[in-house]
């Protein structure tokens, strides 16, 4: 669960560019590490708004 002042439509475009990105560079150099770089800050970033309390957040 992301807290209730989350940008969800935000997040999603960025883990979209991230992936997008990430895949290209990959394409690029024939090297999956800048793909998993992108998508490991990515994914980091969206935790960063996850709720563990279950209070639902700000």
């Amino acid at each position: 669960m992301l807290r209730k002042d989350t940008d969800s439509g935000r997040l999603a475009t960025g883990l979209m560019a991230a992936l997008q990105g990430g895949y290209l560079l990959a394409q690029t150099a024939h090297d999956t590490g800048p793909m998993r770089i992108g998508l490991d800050m990515a994914i980091d970033h969206v935790r960063s708004y996850a709720v563990t309390d279950g209070s639902g957040g700000a």
